[in-house]
């Protein structure tokens, strides 16, 4: 059984700290896999990652792109896909590129994709993150509920944004094979979920305090 980070965040995302070989050198030390880098909008981290993690470790290729309905993590991908797109153009987009789609926070305000958008694209998507670290308790049964109801595999991912975080959750793969190929046969096949821990109230309200406060900076547009 193996277990992978699929949605963390490095120095290479706005609001994320950390380069992709702190981060992996963190991941070891907590026992995981391997990983899916996938910073905002940018895969410059993820091709780093390949490039130097260790062997006996899985780094995934993948990004978070900002659609004009929420975020979606794009596994198996090495080019950047525009953002303010439909979330339906995107998820073509990353099919077309060869990548997986996959629903992260779908309750979260501002950046998830929420039910009704689900219902439009879940035939096209295997999975949903059903365990992110960043989300109450209450949030994350209910998404794996979802899953449960369109019939979805399930993804675990920390999205962490601090070093001291990440591993917090992570997707299980009931598979002893090392390979990116295995991993994401896995996924498509609807047969990973995901599990973990959320992090402490403190640091998760403090998160929250400085995303309103980019939101501003950013003249009152998401990332």
């Amino acid at each position: 059984m193996l277990k992978l980070d699929l949605h963390l965040h490095s120095q290479y995302s706005d609001d994320g700290a950390g380069s992709p070989q702190d981060i992996i050198k963190s991941l070891r030390k907590k026992g995981l896999h391997g990983m899916a880098l996938t910073d905002h909008n940018t895969v410059e981290s993820s091709l780093k990652a390949l490039k130097v993690a260790p062997k006996g470790f899985i780094v995934i290729p993948g990004i978070e792109i900002s659609t004009a309905d929420g975020h979606m993590l794009a596994l198996n991908i090495k080019e950047d896909i525009a953002k303010a797109l439909s979330v339906e153009e995107t998820v073509d987009k990353i099919i077309d590129a060869g990548g997986i789609a996959i629903a992260p926070h779908l309750f979260r305000n501002m950046s998830g994709i929420k039910k009704e958008k689900l219902e439009k694209i879940h035939t096209k998507i295997p999975a949903i993150e059903v365990y992110n670290s960043c989300s109450l308790p209450k949030t994350n049964i209910k998404t794996a509920r979802i899953a449960k109801t369109f019939n979805l595999g399930g993804i675990g991912g920390s999205d962490s944004h601090d070093l001291l975080y990440v591993g917090y959750a992570y997707t299980i793969v009931d598979s002893t094979e090392m390979t990116i190929d295995a991993i994401l046969s896995e996924i498509n096949k609807k047969k990973t979920w995901g599990e973990g821990i959320v992090m402490p109230l403190e640091y998760r309200r403090a998160r929250m305090l400085r995303s309103f406060k980019q939101f501003f900076k950013r003249g009152f547009k998401r990332i």
